[in-house]
């Protein structure tokens, strides 16, 4: 399953961070169930999210998997902290996906949650960072 994020020219390429427990949930989703994975969005209809190590895109399978967005380039390499955000590059290929990032990841995560079990569900206590 490839996606076409190379293919089509993004409007906007920003630098920005996904919060570790979102990258933490979605990593393990990947290790445990394989990879790539593909799922629908609960909340937007005819958007589906390909997720593999290297990138999660949103895509719109209703017009032959066109990207709406896409996280990548993720600087998880050689972490120290667990806790701590993950950087990445966010890349915009609709004038109005901002206003669904959110949204995109919170259904994401309540999908993941569902195929892990139960037992990924539970709530996760964030560690303070060492002073």
């Amino acid at each position: 399953m490839k996606s076409r994020i190379d293919d089509v020219p993004a409007l906007w390429v920003i630098d920005a961070e996904v919060d570790a427990a979102q990258f933490n949930r979605i990593r393990l989703a990947l290790l445990r169930l394989g990879e790539p994975l593909r799922m629908e969005l609960r909340h937007l209809r005819g958007l589906d999210l390909l997720l593999s190590r290297e990138s999660w895109v949103c895509v719109d399978r209703t017009m032959d998997d066109l990207p709406v967005i896409a996280w990548t380039r993720f600087e998880s390499a050689g972490r120290q902290q667990l806790q701590a955000p993950v950087r990445c590059r966010l890349r915009y290929y609709h004038g109005h996906a901002g206003m669904i990032v959110q949204t995109v990841l919170d259904d994401a995560l309540a999908v993941v949650a569902q195929k892990l079990g139960a037992a990924a569900a539970g709530s996760v206590t964030p560690l303070s960072p060492k002073e």
